[in-house]
């Protein structure tokens, strides 16, 4: 498999199946510590948007304003929001001050069942973040014992200098960090600056009484009133919080100075400044403590001399991340976590300064010779030809089953460092995924991440590989070449009529229910995200439950939710049904696929024609053997009704979404 001279693994500590039961036992609560923890403080936010009434603080001229103890609390939980999803160092201490903030601040909460929300939220969110942390460190320490004593570095103990370069220092981070931080600060400057302007525009202002209009839906009131310096009737529009608002032909009390008028007691607030201010200051201190913790990894050695290591064995996901298994485990186990790759270096065998002996360098680097560091591929191919569809086309069935093995295998490694250390990780492998080297050595980042989850979230490239191993199957199952075999019948599938029928119609109808119910105000609430989610939806469902196939002479018709395409046989690379899932696919990489459960069932209770493997079956026999393609055409016509239906379903739903806006 790897060149006599390959360099072997470096000799670790095992990381065995007992170890790895008990690292995983040790990490409690680590998969809830992501990212969607964001999603707890915004639940929070739509709950107290539901249940606090609009309170705030009223002058003697009638006009209200927000607290500042109800507006700092809203900003601290945006502050939350930003910090939990950025999955900054300091997030295990934010639910407690948030909690805090938000029970002692006056007209922070007002009614009992926010404040208790408050609470076993913030108290939960504590939990979990505290016991992540908790076991993130005794799973290290458990590490760190099992890992000594270190183990010299590959090219070290070859007695090389190390190829990983120094990461730059972190420009970009701290540039942009200081330029938020900047224009931050001009925020509430300006503040400051305007309050001065419209306390002295309201020394010169005059007083005069108008008389108020209506109000329209966003509760700008208008006011008529005579100028100071007499002329005709002007009129003004105020947006103002009043506690009791004037009626039509009330009198209300204004202050006029040339073109600006307002309400006496509507002064100038700089809080939405400062607010904006601290919004824009949170990411710039993000990303300068992002680059202080880079600046302090770049002075620590490059990955010299000897760390404390693991003897694991590594299996790529389905999208080529790497994930961990005990030494002693079943190559398809389950991963312990995720290593995501990112700089790469390579074993190349004439790659030392005379070009005589090997070395490690960066794995873009030319040597003159890359031919002799890299695995012969499973099908050889020219360099013009596309990589996976012509080499997936011409694949025996045995070859197809080779490259579909070998994407699910796992391979010995050594891991540096370990996860959940100060510094970056360093894995040292054999080649595993496409286009690999024999040897490979990459920086990891130094956290552990979890396993994505998913039935196919294990497999590298499962679903892409197994449709064309199937498809290589179906096809050297199909008959030979002869006068006497007979071609492929010409077919036609699809869900019943009355399911194409109804497919577009019920689903426009359960989301303007649901938009009904909702009755949200604002144009993004009330309008916008109803138009995308419905619309998303309605999509959808049709797709799933309205779609046609014919197999005929002339190639594949395909007809969905809203048109019909065509496909010739020599456009067609792959068929099959894969994890109930029916996949055909076109050359060039682009695919169509149905659910097989959703669409079967409705289909069998209604007595449709629908059997995903033979459909399979046709189309990839058809694409790869001209002989037994079929010999007539179908004169039948695809898309009714489910075609106009449809689109009369969707157009229906948008004009009821945009009159329930706006009326």
């Amino acid at each position: 498999m790897f060149p006599s001279d390959a360099p072997p693994l470096p000799s670790a500590a095992p990381l065995t199946a007992a170890a790895a039961a008990r690292w995983q036992a040790a990490r409690t609560a680590w998969r809830l510590d992501g990212r969607l923890l964001a999603l707890v403080p915004i639940g929070f936010v739509l709950l107290a948007g539901a249940v606090e009434p609009d309170v705030g603080r009223c002058n003697v001229q009638n006009v209200c304003r927000e607290t500042w103890g109800s507006s700092l609390a809203g900003w601290s939980v945006l502050a939350e929001i930003v910090l939990l999803a950025t999955r900054a160092p300091v997030r295990v201490l934010v639910p407690p001050v948030v909690l805090a903030l938000l029970w002692y601040l006056p007209q922070g909460l007002v009614t009992p069942l926010a404040r208790w929300s408050a609470v076993l939220l913030h108290v939960l969110l504590t939990a979990v973040l505290l016991g992540a942390e908790a076991g993130r460190r005794r799973a290290r320490r458990q590490l760190d014992e099992l890992m000594a004593p270190p183990v010299h570095y590959p090219w070290t103990a070859a007695g090389a200098p190390s190829p990983v370069h120094r990461d730059g220092p972190p420009v970009l981070r701290r540039t942009l960090g200081a330029l938020l931080l900047v224009v931050a600060a001009v925020f509430p400057v300006y503040g400051l600056w305007a309050q001065a302007r419209a306390d002295a525009a309201a020394e010169r202002a005059t007083r005069v009484t108008g008389t108020a209009g209506g109000s329209d839906r966003d509760g700008v009131l208008t006011v008529r009133f005579q100028p100071p310096g007499g002329g005709p009737e002007r009129t003004a529009a105020l947006d103002v919080r009043w506690q009791h608002r004037p009626r039509p032909g009330e009198p209300v009390p204004l202050l006029v100075d040339g073109d600006s008028v307002r309400a006496p007691g509507d002064d100038y607030d700089v809080s939405g400044q400062l607010s904006a201010g601290g919004l824009i200051a949170l990411p710039g201190l993000v990303l300068l403590g992002s680059a202080a913790a880079a600046g302090a990894r770049r002075d620590r050695p490059a990955f010299a001399g000897a760390a404390p290591a693991l003897a694991v064995r590594v299996r790529a996901d389905a999208r080529g991340d790497l994930l961990v298994l005990p030494l002693d485990g079943p190559p398809d186990g389950p991963g312990l976590w995720r290593l995501v790759e990112r700089d790469r270096y390579r074993w190349a065998r004439h790659a030392a300064p005379d070009g005589e002996a090997p070395a490690w360098v960066p794995e873009h680097l030319g040597t003159g010779h890359e031919d002799a560091d890299y695995p012969d591929p499973v099908l050889g191919h020219d360099e013009d030809e596309e990589e996976c569809e012509e080499l997936f086309d011409r694949a025996t069935p045995a070859e197809a089953a080779e490259w579909l093995a070998r994407a699910g295998r796992s391979v010995p490694a050594v891991l540096y460092v370990g996860p959940d250390g100060p510094d970056r990780q360093l894995l040292v492998r054999p080649g595993l995924l496409d286009g690999d080297p024999h040897w490979v050595a990459s920086v990891v980042a130094p956290a552990a991440r979890p396993p994505r989850f998913g039935r196919r979230s294990g497999r590298y490239r499962e679903r892409e590989l197994a449709v064309a191993a199937l498809t290589a199957e179906t096809v050297a199952a199909a008959p030979a070449a002869g006068p006497d075999v007979e071609p492929l019948a010409a077919r036609r599938w699809e869900m019943p009529l009355p399911l194409r029928a109804a497919a577009g119609p019920l689903a426009a109808l359960l989301v303007a229910a649901v938009v009904v119910l909702r009755d949200d105000d604002g144009w993004w609430e009330g309008l916008l995200h109803p138009l995308w989610i419905g619309s998303t939806a309605i999509l959808a469902c049709a797709h799933t439950l309205s779609w046609q196939l014919v197999a005929d002479r002339d190639g594949l018709r395909v007809a969905t939710a809203l048109r019909t395409r065509s496909y010739r046989w020599a456009e067609i690379s792959a068929a099959a049904v894969h994890r109930n899932l029916l996949t055909i696919r076109l050359h060039g990489g682009r695919e169509f696929s149905f659910l097989c459960g959703p669409a079967g069932r409705p289909a069998a209770l209604l007595g449709g024609r629908y059997d995903p493997a033979a459909v399979a079956r046709t189309v990839a026999t058809a694409a790869h053997r001209p002989d037994l393609r079929p010999a007539r055409a179908l004169p039948d016509r695809l898309g009714g009704p489910q075609h106009l239906v449809n689109r009369l379903a969707l157009t229906g739903y948008t004009v009821f979404t945009v009159a329930h806006y706006v009326l």
